[in-house]
């Protein structure tokens, strides 16, 4: 994927070569309008294509229906504050608009993505749960120079994307990022409605004071010594900041494989996460379980007994929850793989189906979490609650849940298997082990025992 822009832009010049109308053309266009950028398909390739983006009330600035740019943009009472970027096109003998530079093509194409997800959040199920236009922030600054990133910011309601250096696919031109990114609103708005389930504070952004997540408020409970487990008061803050961040993580991978058809989606953009984040595995049977309560505990236990520096603890737990999600999206493609071979679907249709009971599910998150006392959510609990909104399943398909949920429960006495309700479909079940019972001994007749 080296060198991708410079591609694209070679491209656009060739179709450029067809203008005749100045740049001043774009100044006036609104509604619907016909630009070139380069989109993705269902199979997750890229290539330069005419789209029509909706609802633009000013295509000098690509504002519209759908997004409103702010170029290095701060926070003030939390709200994105700055000057629109200003895009430049060129108008071809068709009437279609040609990005003049990257900017504007990068515009565009985040234009268009912000589109394509608002549409597809009513087909799936979440119409209305976000609110358009979608301020999204380009040439973000971050103390220390970040680059090579894309956030959503709950507070602000907006996506922030920090300069591109690398030699991929740009970030705001990969749609799987950008659909990525998009489901955190949903996860925001629907389970959490604060910071504490997004890996990436605020802490560095846009010269604002500090804004601390749950693992800073809670820091002043970390013990000083090395080489003590935490207390359960702990165990049970870190343990829930790690599942709800894996969760949050691993279901908007699952968008972005959802939304674009690539199980490689970050790679295109950032090539060293592969290894970590592709949805793609060798071995099939290694997505048949999740982490149990126990062993998220046990995990989280040892790295804190043996960390020299305490306060570093919840940059492990950040780390961590990555590795959930990762768990996360490769079992739900798995299961999405199953289930449309089982039902003989098109893949992109099997795709959307998951998406939807997704979407179903994450109120149910919600008020589980809600509910939290003592007790632990449990990875099991999030597949029971999810596969709950079908009643049956085919067989394939209910042998997999099954096997997922058993290997992940906390107890034998929690494992599930399937029951044949129809010619074709199935049911799970709790699966109870009875104990055979003890053999009798029969006693003479006549004779006192």
């Amino acid at each position: 994927m080296k060198n991708v822009f410079s591609r694209f832009i070679a491209a656009i010049s060739v179709s450029a070569l067809a203008a005749c109308s100045p740049q001043t053309d774009a100044v006036t266009e609104t509604g619907s309008v016909r630009v070139l950028a380069p989109m993705s398909n269902s199979k997750g390739s890229y290539s330069l294509d005419i789209f029509e983006l909706r609802g633009i009330t000013d295509l000098q600035t690509v504002a519209g229906k759908f997004v409103k740019f702010f170029m290095s943009p701060r926070i003030t009472n939390n709200r994105l504050q700055g000057s629109a970027p200003q895009a430049r096109f060129i108008k071809n003998s068709d009437g279609d608009f040609i990005p003049a530079n990257e900017l504007s093509q990068q515009l565009v194409t985040i234009y268009a993505h912000t589109q394509r997800l608002a549409l597809l959040d009513e087909e799936l199920g979440a119409g209305g749960v976000n609110h358009w236009p979608r301020d999204v922030g380009v040439a973000v600054k971050v103390r220390g120079g970040l680059t090579n990133n894309a956030f959503y910011d709950g507070n602000t309601d907006s996506m922030l994307l920090v300069p591109y250096s690398s030699e991929g696919l740009p970030i705001p031109i990969n749609g799987g990022i950008l659909a990525h990114e998009h489901f955190h609103s949903l996860f925001y708005k629907l389970v959490t409605s604060d910071e504490s389930a997004q890996i990436h504070n605020r802490e560095t952004f846009l010269n604002k004071a500090i804004v601390e997540d749950l693992s800073v408020r809670h820091r002043r409970l970390l013990p000083i010594s090395t080489g003590e487990e935490m207390s359960e008061e702990q165990m049970h803050i870190y343990y829930h900041l790690a599942i709800i961040r894996g969760l949050n993580e691993g279901l908007a991978d699952y968008w972005g494989w959802m939304y674009t058809g690539d199980p490689d989606f970050i790679a295109q953009s950032l090539p060293s996460e592969k290894a970590t984040r592709s949805l793609k595995v060798r071995d099939e049977n290694s997505v048949n379980s999740l982490p149990s309560v126990e062993n998220i505990k046990r995990s989280l236990n040892i790295f804190y007994s043996g960390a020299s520096d305490k306060a570093r603890f919840s940059d492990y737990v950040t780390g961590y929850a990555y590795s959930l999600g990762t768990q996360f999206s490769r079992m739900l493609k798995r299961y999405t793989d199953i289930y449309g071979k089982a039902r003989n679907i098109e893949d992109l249709q099997a795709r959307k189906d998951i998406a939807k009971l997704i979407v179903k599910v994450l109120p149910k998150i919600k008020v589980d979490f809600d509910k939290l006392d003592t007790s632990y959510y449990s990875a099991d609990q999030f597949i029971k609650s999810m596969f709950a909104m079908n009643e049956s399943y085919r067989e394939e398909e209910c042998q997999f849940l099954a096997a997922v949920i058993s290997s992940s429960a906390a107890s034998p006495e929690e494992a599930v298997s399937c029951e044949k309700i129809g010619e074709a479909d199935f049911k799970m079940v709790p699966k109870i082990e009875t104990a055979p019972a003890t053999p009798v001994t029969p006693v003479a007749e006549g004779h006192a025992q």
